[in-house]
């Protein structure tokens, strides 16, 4: 009888154990995975709306607002923003926890590198964007 009470107490045990554990897992959130970001530039005033690598003005303004964003991200960052070209000052974001960064730009003819590295977990990834900004003349390209 007193073994069949241990053996009793072992299996109630170990059930509560298995449970616990079910629970915490089941529980968790997924891991973040650092790969399925993308990074890309778009210009405003303009008629493109897309992110992409390389962006350009699409419509006349005497100052621009070229904006890069990091896209589809899941879960924590942190954010190292490198941006070189001719631009007047920053707009927005370009902070260590800012997935975003946008910088103002006279109607000139200028080329803005924008590069970020983001890192998640430990890991990091880099990549950069290109702003073309053509000189517009009234309505028109110079």
């Amino acid at each position: 009888m007193k073994h069949t009470r241990i053996r009793s107490i072992i299996a109630g045990v170990v059930a509560g154990l298995v449970a616990a554990t079910t629970l915490a897992f089941a529980g968790a959130a997924p891991a973040a995975a650092i790969g399925q970001e993308t990074f890309g530039c778009r210009i405003a005033p303009g008629v493109v709306l897309t992110w992409n690598t390389y962006c350009t003005n699409s419509a006349p303004a005497s100052t621009y607002n070229a904006g890069f964003a990091v896209l589809n991200t899941s879960g924590s960052y942190t954010f190292s923003w490198s941006v070189s070209g001719p631009y007047q000052s920053i707009n927005t974001g370009c902070t260590a926890t800012s997935s975003s960064c946008s910088v103002w730009v006279a109607n000139s003819d200028a080329m803005i590198v924008a590069t970020v590295t983001y890192t998640q977990n430990g890991q990091s990834r880099t990549q950069t964007a290109y702003a073309t900004i053509n000189r517009y003349c009234g309505s028109h390209l110079c």
